[in-house]
């Protein structure tokens, strides 16, 4: 598989995605401008301005009475309700899971429940888990017949390097050793029993042991703990990420030595330099582009074993072309790695602020990124060289930033609604970043005969922000494109997602991979149906899905949600995010338990919808508040001592379980 060419994905995905583009670390933007935090305040009704459409209608149920609703001029303020009386036992109280929530909640108070984004996320989230478990291990281990492996590969690497430095001059055979030590050591550390001269293996073993005495980079967490081979890849891919480079100096000459040694030997062999760009290639669109140099950037630099003679004279050539920020601190730039960790836009910020030394040691970086996104100085729509976490992340913009959604001028959202939206943003962006834990880069009837008088309410089958769920699916379309073209449609055809416990789904990835992108068009479909507005998708992806279909994709769904299984899932994942080296802590994102809110939603005067038709029998009394029940995710930022190792998502779990509210939860993370 030459992973050279050019990669060609739908226009919906906005771009030609050069694989190539992948392969070098983003550029530092410079100075980030200081912004004050904006407070929040209730939308005013002046700014929307729906469009009326007379061919835009809705029948809905209310009280066994079929009306026929046109929503298209309509605008529904929402709002939070303060829980009092009977409700007021889950103003501090966290349930484990939403099972738990929702037995809670079976029979109690005067509320609906209705899945909330959370909701949605939490039929997402296994399965991003499963499937990013399944492509690892497909990838690891190979698939017969289609793709060779990570491991082979590293093995074949570790004999290329053996066999170049039996001919090679002692200056030189330093290089090579040190290149064939840290395969040897990733082998290992991945669970292999790697071949190679004996002294490159007592080397290996020594480097191998170091590095699992630095838990928080060698402890697997997230899904990589359902099994020995997972956990095994992370430590081999975390190994190879080269962190210590990261925190002690990523230019020196030994540095320059052992990659280009691997340089050395990928010039030598056509197929093997393939077989790297392919697993390199994987992993850009997987997760997203590189924060660092792959061994491939020292390419122009060693055309063969000679120039490790001098690596000094490699560096200069290739800091020539690729200039050093100078910079004291080692983090600031971008370090060799044989595999490197990608990129978030998160932790590039952060380290853009750590390196214009304008990070306060107590600093809380999920209020910083929220704070950047909303005042403009991020911008997550995704770029060219943009990944599926680049996706995800996107789709979760309009939580921040409302107005810049289609369905803004059908919602009023109070300032209380958009703190709960905000919350919402930090609890599904932990859960996706923390599927990519290891690859993302550590920053630092008829009625009676009289009629029946009925009252209609904005009717919400799901909490209503079909940008959300658009978004999310295109996320899914835009993963699906890639691997295909990266790894070709048999590869995904073959595997099926893994389950926490072992099991393996009934259904290929690609099938479940399309499954939950009809589901998410569909939860799109119905969210705009029942605000009143056109539908968002585009011709080219009905093109592929099927509108009707997908709707009763989500029409199903929405009628058995509270027994989906991946719902029912336990939501509580920690990660580590940030290093503070002024502290000698580590800060961690964590979503710490379920929490019950309630919501209200009107049709605010002047902006009720139409009655178009109404059941015969039936009668339209007025338009009347309705509240809904909403089962959200408490997220919290922890500071842990670096004494203390990353907690295993059972270990978290543990925790948690002792204590029923956030401040008692924190306190035990922060001290255990």
């Amino acid at each position: 598989m030459n992973m050279r060419r050019i990669i060609r994905l739908p226009a919906i995905l906005f771009f030609f995605l050069p694989v190539s583009g992948c392969y070098g670390p983003l550029d530092i933007l410079g100075m980030i401008l200081e912004s004050e935090s904006s407070e929040l305040e209730d939308d005013r009704i002046e700014d929307k301005h729906p469009e009326y459409d007379p061919g835009l209608e809705v029948t809905e149920v209310f009280d066994e009475c079929e009306v026929t609703l046109n929503k298209s001029g309509s605008v529904t303020k929402l709002d939070l309700v303060p829980l009092s009386g009977e409700d007021e036992k889950y103003e501090t109280r966290l349930f484990t899971g939403r099972a738990e929530a929702i037995d809670d909640l079976q029979g109690h108070g005067d509320a609906e429940l209705i899945p909330s984004m959370e909701i949605v996320n939490g039929a997402l989230k296994p399965f991003n888990d499963g499937l990013y478990a399944a492509v690892e291990l497909g990838a690891q281990e190979g698939v017969e017949g289609i793709y060779t492996g990570k491991q082979l590969f590293l093995q074949d690497l570790l004999d290329a390097l053996c066999a170049l430095g039996q001919g090679a001059s002692a200056s030189q055979k330093e290089h090579i050793d040190a290149a064939a030590t840290d395969v040897a050591a990733a082998l290992m550390l991945g669970g292999a029993e790697p071949v190679a001269p004996a002294e490159i293996l007592a080397a290996a073993r020594s480097a191998a042991s170091e590095f699992e005495s630095k838990p928080l980079f060698s402890r697997p967490i997230g899904f990589y703990t359902w099994d020995e081979t997972l956990e095994g890849i992370f430590r081999q891919d975390r190994f190879l990420q080269n962190y210590d480079a990261k925190l002690g100096g990523p230019y020196t000459r030994e540095q320059f030595g052992k990659f280009g040694a691997v340089a050395a030997v990928l010039n030598a062999d056509a197929g093997l330099l393939d077989r790297y760009q392919s697993i390199l290639a994987l992993y850009c669109g997987l997760t997203n582009p590189f924060a660092h140099y792959p061994a491939t950037a020292l390419l122009p630099y060693v055309p063969d074993v000679s120039a490790l003679d001098d690596p000094e004279a490699v560096k200069a050539a290739f800091l020539a072309d690729n200039p050093a920020s100078g910079h004291p601190y080692p983090w600031c730039d971008a370090h060799f790695a044989l595999f490197p960790s990608s990129y978030s836009k998160e932790t590039r910020y952060y380290e853009e602020l750590g390196c214009a030394d304008m990070l306060e040691p107590d600093t809380n970086y999920m209020e910083l990124f929220i704070e950047a996104i909303r005042s403009g100085e991020i911008d997550l729509e995704p770029d060219v060289d943009s990944g599926w976490y680049d996706y995800q992340t996107y789709a979760l913009e309009t939580l921040l930033l409302p107005e810049r959604a289609p369905e803004s001028d059908h919602l009023l959202l109070t300032a209380a609604y958009k703190k709960k939206l905000i919350e919402t943003f930090k609890s599904i962006l932990t859960q996706n970043r923390e599927t990519h834990v290891k690859q993302l880069d550590i920053g630092f009837g008829l009625g009676a005969a009289l009629e029946k008088k009925v009252n209609v309410y904005p009717q919400f089958p799901v909490e209503p922000f079909p940008t959300f769920y658009l978004r999310n699916a295109r996320a899914y379309r835009f993963l699906e494109t890639y691997l295909i073209a990266v790894m070709g449609e048999d590869f995904l055809s073959a595997l099926q997602r893994l389950h926490e416990d072992g099991s393996r789904s009934e259904m290929s990835l690609v099938e479940e991979l399309r499954d939950r992108a009809a589901l998410l068009y569909g939860l799109h479909l119905v969210s705009c149906d029942h605000l009143g507005m056109h539908a968002g998708l585009l011709e080219e992806e009905m093109a592929e899905y099927d509108a009707a279909a997908c709707r009763e994709r989500a029409l199903a769904w929405l009628d058995g949600w509270k027994s989906d299984q991946d719902v029912m899932k336990d939501p509580r994942v920690i990660l580590p995010v940030q290093y503070d080296p002024a502290t000698d802590t580590t800060h961690y994102w964590a979503t710490i338990g379920v929490k019950v809110i309630k919501a209200s939603a009107e049709f605010v005067e002047g902006y009720k919808p139409e009655v178009v038709e109404v059941q015969p029998g039936c009668e339209v009394d007025g338009f009347v508040l309705h509240r809904y029940y909403l089962l959200v995710e408490q997220f919290a930022e922890v500071a842990r001592p670096n004494s203390l190792p990353p907690l295993t998502r059972e270990e978290f779990r543990s925790i948690c379980d002792r204590y029923d509210n956030a401040q008692a939860i924190v306190e035990a993370l922060e001290s255990e």
